[in-house]
């Protein structure tokens, strides 16, 4: 029998962390409120209780994950290789939120027009990588004459590409993102690419 709700707090992260598990396996259309709630082992009408029902716990499932980080490029301004060996590490180390990251791509709600809060403050922390990455080409750490914008999502691209597509990292390299030989040499990878970046000449405008 689901557990009465004892500790609202304590309700909602479980609740969140059963939502995340059922949307990473099932996507949203897939995703069932009573199978969340034996997740999280409570009551299906909390749900409603807390978040109004799927499409807002599935936002706020969404937007509680964004606002941790770990699935956003970050790094000091003086550590561009280490930031985006760190990028790969963080993503290969949370698979869930990955598939979370795919299902999102393959399908969204048809309740959900893209608008709102989450939206805003994810425009808000890109327009902050995008900064970053601005800051690192005016100290020469990153090419200049490359449009920053573009910049950013060709190095998400390069450090998350083996952990969206193991499939074809395993038939390219013989390995898995997961298996450390693999990841070592990945992490290399990015800091070498990050430094050639840093040297390469502009190009003649």
């Amino acid at each position: 029998m689901a557990g009465r709700e004892r500790n609202p707090e304590r309700s909602r992260e479980r609740i969140l962390d059963a939502a995340l598990s059922e949307f990473s396996e099932h996507g949203y259309a897939g995703a069932r409120v009573d199978a969340i709630a034996r997740r999280a082992g409570l009551n299906k009408q909390l749900i409603s209780h807390h978040f109004g029902g799927k499409l807002g716990l599935y936002r706020s499932v969404m937007a509680e994950r964004r606002m941790r980080g770990g699935g956003e490029l970050v790094g000091s301004a003086e550590d561009v290789p280490h930031a985006l060996a760190a990028f790969f590490d963080r993503a290969g180390a949370d698979p869930e939120w990955i598939r979370v990251l795919l299902w999102e791509t393959l399908e969204r709600p048809d309740e959900d027009d893209g608008t709102g809060p989450d939206r805003d403050r994810r425009r808000q922390r890109y327009g902050e990588r995008i900064d970053w990455v601005r800051h690192e080409q005016e100290a020469g750490r990153l090419p200049a004459d490359l449009d920053p914008t573009l910049l950013l999502m060709s190095l998400l691209g390069a450090a998350l590409y083996p952990v969206l597509l193991p499939e074809v990292c395993e038939i390219a390299t013989g390995l898995r993102p997961e298996d450390e030989a693999f990841a070592s040499r990945y992490r290399d990878h990015l800091r070498s690419l990050a430094g050639h970046l840093a040297a390469a000449p502009a190009a003649d405008g």
